[in-house]
């Protein structure tokens, strides 16, 4: 596999992930969907279809970011400049984890 194709795949863990969460109503879903008025610009208006849509995609958005950090500091102590199979592959386990993870604590 190539790392374009792991990160492919991790985009599409950290997307599968946030559709999950809109998709049942978890807990972190509603919270970012109540704290809308903190992060979504008044401008734009306060449209529900519009707001879940974007709360999808800040979850997502945050999963991909946070899933990063350990592949991230992989090629910075390894000392490698370019993206490998291996950092790719830590990318893509931390978002396989983090998204586990807030699913579990989301529907508890």
């Amino acid at each position: 596999m190539t790392p374009q194709t792991l990160f492919v795949l991790t985009m599409g863990i950290c997307l599968a992930g946030s559709l999950l969460h809109m998709i049942g109503g978890s807990l972190m879903f509603r919270i970012i969907l109540a704290a809308a008025p903190l992060w979504w610009p008044e401008i734009f208006g306060y449209y529900l279809s519009v707001l879940v849509y974007a709360s999808s995609l800040l979850i997502a958005t945050v999963t991909l970011m946070l899933s990063g950090v350990p592949a991230a500091l992989y090629e910075r102590l390894s000392g490698t400049r370019q993206a490998t199979i291996t950092s790719m592959t830590i990318w893509l386990v931390s978002a396989v984890l983090l998204t586990v993870a807030g699913l579990a604590i989301g529907f508890a």
